[in-house]
């Protein structure tokens, strides 16, 4: 690996050359899904708010990888689903946005007992 690193781009890409087409053209939800894919994620709380999210790490070897660009696109629809507004927050403004931290539960990970007892029978009849 070089010295200057890797670079990791992970998000909607691109995105920064279709976003302005979205309000000009006053796109639907549809049509916006079409353009830019789906969302990645929605509010919450304001049903009519979609974020897309893009951001870049770069990679140093063995050091924990630093985030060089994040870029989150709020696009706000009326009430006719008529994209009328998009805000841009960049790294910068990350303190300005509130995350939800609640983590999901990824499924398909645990081990079961059977699995644990089974594993620890073949590592011990390995080992004699």
């Amino acid at each position: 690996m070089s010295c200057s690193g890797r670079v990791s781009n992970h998000g909607t890409l691109n995105i920064e050359k279709l976003i302005n087409t979205v309000v000009e053209r006053k796109l639907e939800k549809a049509e916006v899904e079409a353009l830019l894919g789906p969302p990645t994620t929605k509010s919450a709380f304001e049903f009519n708010k979609w974020y897309y999210i893009k951001s870049s790490l770069l990679h140093k070897s063995f050091y924990k990888p630093e985030l060089i660009d994040h870029t989150v696109y709020e696009i706000v629809f009326n009430s006719q689903n008529e994209a009328i507004e998009i805000n841009t927050y960049s790294k910068d403004d990350l303190n300005k946005i509130t995350y939800n931290k609640d983590e999901t539960e990824t499924k398909g990970n645990e081990t079961t007992l059977f699995q644990q007892i089974f594993k620890d029978v073949l590592k011990s009849s390995v080992t004699k």
